[in-house]
């Protein structure tokens, strides 16, 4: 069983290799945070804040030491350094954290706004992925499982970034959460929703995307393959 999990979870992780979540390196996502709300206890602001920049200028060159893509190095220490700016403006290491927060309830209320229009993200998400048609996703057989999938997604985001709010004043507890919400625990939601949507499709009876394209009519063998 864990066996076929692992493999659902690395075919997935290559489906989605463009999204952000799929490329947050462990340097980026772990050990930037925990580095720096380690030394702030420690420390001032501003020299936990220089030894964290020395610590990602010392990752970046790793990385491209290792020839890692150099847009996902970028964007690994764009991010850190972002965070590190807010927090010298805000004043206090929990400043670190607040473009992450930011994020995730952005992502939160946009998803809840495209539910609400019957335009579930997720569609989008897919259909950037995998270039189905857009009338296919649309279909009233195929719609509900991306609504409920895009209702999982906004929960989860909801939650995360609330409690972070709630817990604001205190760093070392977004550290932690930042530890337990990773990359790859998200991609481990991304697999159970992933699979989910799938056997919601085929509940739901509709017809495959070749079957849409070609004017198929019922009944469907429906999609069996990709979300």
């Amino acid at each position: 069983m864990f066996g076929s999990f692992k493999n659902k979870f690395d075919d997935i992780k290559k489906d989605y290799k463009e999204l952000p979540i799929a490329n947050e390196n462990f340097l980026d996502a772990i050990l930037a945070p925990v580095f720096f709300v380690t030394i702030s206890r420690f420390q001032d602001l501003q020299t936990s804040i220089i030894l964290t920049g020395i610590l990602i200028m010392f990752t970046f060159l790793y990385r491209i030491l290792r020839k890692e893509s150099l847009r996902n190095s970028l964007i690994g220490v764009g991010g850190t350094s972002i965070a590190l700016l807010i927090a010298q403006i805000q004043g206090s290491a929990s400043g670190f954290f607040l473009p992450g927060i930011i994020r995730d309830l952005s992502v939160a209320l946009i998803g809840f706004i495209s539910i609400l229009l019957g335009r579930p993200f997720t569609i989008y998400t897919s259909k950037s992925i995998r270039g189905w048609p857009l009338d296919w996703f649309l279909h009233k057989n195929v719609k509900p499982a991306y609504r409920e999938v895009a209702t999982i997604w906004v929960i989860f985001l909801s939650i995360k970034g609330l409690l972070q709010l709630y817990f604001f004043s205190s760093p070392e507890i977004l550290a932690i959460i930042k530890l337990a919400t990773s990359n790859q625990t998200t991609i481990a939601l991304l697999v159970l929703t992933y699979i989910y949507g799938q056997r919601k499709l085929i509940k739901l009876g509709g017809p495959s995307v070749e079957e849409f394209k070609n004017k198929v009519p019922p009944p469907w063998s429906g999609q069996k393959s990709g979300f």
